[in-house]
């Protein structure tokens, strides 16, 4: 498949996901504008998401800095459509309403205690599968996962380093 099909077809999956989600939820206080995402609170909502991705996708070896650098990523990406940026608010939010402390404040397994009380939340499954696809998709990350990256330019996996099986009948 070529890449501008690939794209396209990610594009779709992407749209297709925030707007289902987006109609489920009521109302539109849910809904941020891009602008406020520009603003000083824009820090600490990055800083909400950036632990948010630590706990939901633990790696001891990956720096907060990394965590911090995809998280800035997601926003980027979603600051132009105001359903997406929505979808943080409302986990934030979410969060938030666990435990008098704001969430952030919590200790860890106050974190995924409230972390779990939201996952079936109709927003979480977008958050979840959006934060998951730019934090294992960010070159940044794949020296601390042993990812060597896209083999297709190079011949595929079999031409770097992956054809050293022994256990194919046949091979060694």
């Amino acid at each position: 498949m070529n890449d501008k099909n690939t794209r396209r077809r990610r594009f779709l999956v992407a749209a297709l996901t925030f707007s289902t989600v987006a109609a489920a939820l009521p109302g539109t206080a849910w809904l941020r504008s891009s602008a406020a995402w520009a603003d000083a609170s824009a820090s600490a909502d990055l800083d909400v998401m950036a632990i948010l991705a630590r706990r939901l996708f633990p790696h001891d070896e990956i720096p907060d800095s990394v965590y911090a650098a995809v998280m800035g990523n997601v926003f980027a990406a979603l600051a132009g459509n105001p359903a997406s940026e929505g979808l943080l608010a409302a986990a934030e939010q979410a969060l938030d309403a666990f435990s008098d402390e704001a969430w952030i404040e919590l200790e860890e397994s106050k974190q995924i205690a409230a972390i779990e009380s939201i996952q079936d939340a109709p927003f979480f499954g977008a958050i979840l599968g959006t934060v998951r696809g730019a934090f294992y998709y960010d070159p940044a990350v794949w020296p601390y996962i042993d990812y060597p990256g896209s083999s297709k330019e190079y011949g595929g996996y079999i031409n770097r380093g992956f054809d050293d099986i022994d256990w194919l009948p046949g091979e060694a």
